[in-house]
């Protein structure tokens, strides 16, 4: 058996050590952290209109026949973009609302995926039921409610951000 001496990772410590402080200025602040998450939504809509008339110009330039669906992507993109940034209120509601219909629609697939694992387990079946069931009422408390829908966001980032800094710091050692 080959003893190799084990080293730090110095570069994960310090990428889980800044998951880990991320995690407790997303806990601290919240509501910063939602208004930053549409300023960051903001400005990736406005990359992808970008992004977007660049690939048409492109597909033009070599003459690639190109629908002009994009064009109503752009002029989208540019809204939202605007709208995300210059009213981050209207922003953070809609990330709100989008997250609760995300939930939704997750929660119910969760409901009808369980009946698979029906034959294999009874117990995990019921659980993955009402779990899903659950989950669907509170995406609805959500969508009703965009700021509780953003507040869990943000806390649910926040333990992403908490968990995978103790994973990256672990793993370092």
């Amino acid at each position: 058996m080959h003893n190799t001496p084990r080293r730090i990772n110095f570069l994960g410590m310090l990428t889980g050590i800044l998951f880990f402080i991320f995690a407790f200025v997303t806990f601290s602040q919240p509501i910063e952290t939602l208004i930053s998450l549409s300023y960051l939504f903001g400005i990736l809509a406005l990359i992808h209109a970008g992004t977007t008339i660049f690939g048409a110009w492109r597909a033009s330039r070599y003459g690639m026949q190109t629908s002009n669906w994009w064009i109503l992507s752009v002029v989208l993109d540019v809204i939202i973009g605007i709208v995300f940034i210059a009213h981050f209120v209207v922003g953070v509601g809609a990330i709100g609302i989008l997250f609760a219909i995300w939930f939704i629609f997750d929660s119910l697939g969760e409901v009808f995926l369980a009946r698979t694992i029906r034959p294999i387990s009874r117990g995990a079946y019921m659980v993955s039921i009402i779990f899903g069931v659950l989950s669907v009422i509170l995406g609805f408390i959500m969508l009703f409610s965009p700021i509780l829908a953003g507040t869990v966001l943000v806390y649910m980032i926040g333990f992403y951000m908490l968990v995978f800094g103790i994973v990256l710091i672990a793993r370092s050692l």
